[in-house]
């Protein structure tokens, strides 16, 4: 039986606290939740011993756990010990363990995951989150918070990210289990995007805009459904002209979905969109700006053009689901169109064509107030 103090490298030159067990016979990790930073500065070192202390601290009141659990009855005179208080750990603040964790993401969208957490302060209300505060009930009331704060699908994204950094803390080992693992969201049956009718995309072409390739990127969106990332990375050896075909790997389903590879054809507007610039099979089809300013001069141009609804690049992609939709396609045939893996995420729209058919029923012209 024994109780040694051991380290699991991470990265970055940190290493990872952890109790090794050995207790008659069986083998047990117990991490502890103590993080020893790299050694790079005098300010880490001094806090790195502070922390070694207190580790050992803890693995001699394992080791004292256990002998008078073992020999309690065979010397009655350590009885007094089974009343001796148990040293709480210091729980990690879980903002400085965000702060390490967004110096290490690497995705495009880091300034979501800080909006998440500027949201996280305003709702904690306190400069310091201990990271055992964070319970699934405080996960809970945080989502509930995002939903009176934010609209559409923003709440359940920036939960997803909020979710995504606890992950982050599992795999660091400062906690075993995520708060938030068993925290169900809300599955929209509907499409939240606006949508645009055939007159209102006929409306935006004749509207000019002050970034051409903005225009051109989004119209091209409603009659392809591609999302912004696809469009973005768009270039001229995707496109098969002559055949009128179109073959790219989705970029944001890339990674785990069972069909990434989407085929599509292009109609006459789509290649009168295309034809409007040409270049090398290595030449991106657009010259777009960064996605922020895309959407500052999208909602210039949809204003101009005197639609009052508010309008994201995705909306071009709901747009043209739609509208296929409406015009006979089978949900199968939209979910391929889509570069949907399954219906289940097309059949969404089906209310929204059902709605479609109620207006289209509700404008015909009404009787005659007295009937002959």
């Amino acid at each position: 039986m024994g109780i040694i103090l051991a380290k699991k490298p991470l990265v970055n030159g940190r290493f990872s606290l952890y109790l090794d067990c050995n207790i008659n016979g069986r083998r047990k990790k117990e991490y502890l939740g103590i993080i020893l930073e790299a050694p790079t500065t005098k300010t880490a070192r001094l806090g790195n011993q502070m922390k070694l202390r207190l580790a050992g601290l803890v693995r001699l009141q394992r080791e004292m756990g256990l002998l008078n659990a073992k020999y309690l009855e065979q010397l009655p005179g350590l009885q007094d010990l089974s009343a001796a208080p148990v040293m709480e750990l210091p729980s990690p603040d879980f903002f400085k363990i965000a702060k390490t964790y967004l110096s290490l993401y690497t995705r495009k969208d880091k300034r979501l995951v800080q909006a998440v957490f500027d949201q996280l302060r305003k709702f904690h209300g306190a400069s310091e989150l201990p990271l055992r505060d964070i319970t699934r009930t405080f996960c809970t009331r945080f989502l509930d918070y995002l939903y009176d704060q934010l609209r559409g699908t923003t709440p359940i994204n920036y939960f997803k990210k909020f979710k995504m950094c606890l992950n982050y803390c599992v795999e660091e080992h400062y906690i075993d289990k995520s708060p938030a693992e068993r925290v169900r969201l809300s599955q929209y049956n509907e499409v939240t995007k606006e949508i645009l009718s055939t007159d209102e995309v006929r409306q935006l072409a004749l509207t000019s805009c002050r970034n051409k390739e903005v225009k051109r990127a989004f119209l091209f969106s409603c009659y392809s459904g591609l999302r912004w990332c696809d469009v973005q990375q768009l270039t001229y050896q995707h496109l098969d002209i002559p055949s009128r075909r179109m073959t790219l790997i989705q970029k944001k389903v890339a990674a785990h979905s069972s069909n990434p590879v989407l085929h599509l054809h292009m109609n006459d507007s789509a290649l009168r969109l295309i034809s409007l610039q040409s270049g090398k099979p290595s030449d991106r089809v657009f010259q777009l700006p960064s996605h922020s300013y895309g959407l500052r001069v999208l909602n210039e141009w949809v204003r101009k053009a005197g639609i009052q609804k508010h309008i994201s690049f995705h909306c071009a992609r709901h747009t043209f689901i739609t509208h296929i939709m409406a015009t006979g396609a089978s949900i199968k045939t939209a979910a391929s169109l889509a570069g949907h893996s399954s219906t289940r995420h097309t059949e969404k729209y089906i209310h929204i064509i059902d709605e479609a058919k109620q207006k289209a029923m509700d404008s015909l012209p009404p009787l005659p107030e007295k009937l002959v």
